[in-house]
This record gives structure tokens, sequence and C-alpha cells, in this order.
């Protein structure tokens, strides 16, 4: 697989406005082999620069997002209904900052989450800077050793990724079932067994890091109140 991973600038109240935006287009695009939408959060404000909104979509690896790439750019392929969805979308955003993500070897797909029945009110969501050349390494480790500490403690791994068109760039989600469940995590954090050697691992192999958390639209299929 490969991703799109998305943070888009939000102006003033649109921020519930231009998520509807996403979902529908995502519903329109649906069995069309276009991207398939993993997730859409609003950030919370308390964690991050805001108001911002952040999508994740998955492709079927590069060729699919060549394909993409040709119906946004080549006048012959071009997808008309595309151009009036910007355009509507521009009313609620000013901007935003795309990368493209390899999965790592422990990142579920969107299919697997979806069996799964993965429910989560928010998501903590973190992008690192690794040493140079330790990108990999530390996805491993992610997947190796903080994924069992952490899913002990009852968080889901949502995704790891590396960014190939950012130097040692990484990005990794975690689901949480509940506002409480995650900060009870977080208070705790230093007590638990392992965690701080894991702190240990993340001091030997990142350079920076900066977290948000986020909440998903009514409609993402992981939203605890999403019947479908």
């Amino acid at each position: 697989m490969l991703y799109l991973h998305e943070i888009i600038d939000i102006v003033g109240t649109g921020q519930e406005k231009y998520m509807q935006t996403v979902i529908e287009r995502a519903a329109h695009s649906q069995g069309e082999g276009i991207s398939r939408l993993v997730g859409c959060w609003k950030v919370i404000g308390s964690t991050n620069r805001w108001p911002r909104v952040v999508n994740l979509w998955e492709m079927d690896g590069w060729s699919h997002w060549a394909q993409t790439l040709e119906r946004q750019f080549l006048p012959e392929k071009k997808d008309a209904t595309l151009a009036p969805w910007w355009a509507k979308a521009t009313e609620w955003r000013s901007g935003g900052f795309d990368r493209i993500l390899e999965p790592a070897a422990d990142a579920p797909t969107r299919a697997q989450l979806v069996e799964s029945g993965l429910r989560a009110w928010v998501c903590i969501h973190t992008i690192a800077r690794a040493r140079r050349g330790k990108s990999d390494e530390y996805l491993d480790r992610v997947g190796a050793d903080q994924r069992p500490l952490l899913e002990k403690e009852g968080l889901t791994l949502f995704g790891a990724y590396r960014a190939p068109m950012r130097s040692d760039e990484t990005v990794v989600i975690w689901a949480a079932p509940s506002f409480t469940h995650a900060c009870e995590i977080y208070e705790s954090r230093r007590r638990i067994a392992g965690l701080q050697d894991w702190d240990s691992v993340e001091n030997g192999l990142l350079l920076e890091s900066e977290t948000m958390w986020l909440v998903p639209a009514a409609e993402c299929f992981f939203h605890p109140q999403n019947k479908a």
C-alpha cells in the first residue's frame, strides 16, 4: 500500500463543513479505483495548532498514485468532478501540507482495521524525525517493542509509516477507545512497566517529534457512533 497524508489549514469555523466535503468526496470515489479514505480527523486544539484537519488516504501502491496524478494533471485523463470539489473545499481551507507515506511492516491496512472492529474516540498522532538512516530501525522498534506495551494498555496501532520524500521522517498513529483512556495512559506513562525503557529507545533513535490528538469525523468507519 501507499498513503497520502494531508494536514489542512482551516478557515475560521469551517472545520466541520470541510470534513463533510471530504466524506462526500470519499463516498463519490468508492468503486472507482480512487484513493480510499482511512481517516478524517479534526485536531484537538489543546494538543497542537488549530483549526486544522488531518486526512489519510490509502492507495494500492505507487502505480495507483500515478493513476491518481494522471487524473489530476493529464488533460486527456482529468477527472471532471475534481475541479468543482476543490473549488467548494477552498471555502473552508487556506492551504496545508501533504506527504506520501510508505507503511512499515507492522502497519495495518484499512481493510484490516475495518475487520478488527476498531472503535476509537481519539487518535494519538506523532510525526517524528529519526536520526540519519534510522527511520526504518525506529519503525521496526515501534512494531517489536512499543506495540506490545501499548496494546497491553488498550491502545491499537492505527498506522506506522515512513515519508520517502522527507528525510528520515515517520508518522505513527495510535487509536484510543476514549479520552479518559488516553489521558490515563499519559498520566501513568512514567509508571507503566517498559515505557521508560521505550523512552530510552526513542531518545537514541529520534531527533525530534511532535504529537497531536485527533477526533475522527462521525462517518469514519472506526467512530464509536458509526453504525455502518
